[in-house]
């Protein structure tokens, strides 16, 4: 396997997520650029670790993204639905008016 097609892939989807963070003040879109970037740090490790032949890294490394990832969108998911509860508006120029 060569291992500059999944680093491609892995560097093609960071740059996406990192694009949709800076130019969007929408936080659905910023979350997803977050989600999108732990998903390129994931393919790129478990590329590295493929190509490596080391296996039980692979599974490490999955359990530990994928962790996050879990917790990262669980927490946006009550965020949201705080948001959404209290009539609040989703940009992100908005949000520093809040009153918690």
């Amino acid at each position: 396997m060569i291992l500059a097609y999944p680093l491609g892939l892995a560097i093609a989807l960071f740059a996406i997520g990192i694009a949709g963070i800076i130019s969007s003040r929408h936080l659905l879109v910023i979350m997803l650029g977050i989600e999108l970037m732990l998903v390129a740090a994931t393919v790129a490790a478990v590329s590295f670790f493929s190509f490596s032949h080391i296996n039980s890294g692979i599974m490490i490394v999955l359990l530990a993204i994928w962790s996050v990832a879990i917790a990262d969108t669980i927490a946006f998911v009550t965020f949201y639905v705080y948001i959404k509860v209290h009539g609040m508006d989703l940009d992100i120029s908005k949000m520093s008016r809040m009153k918690w």
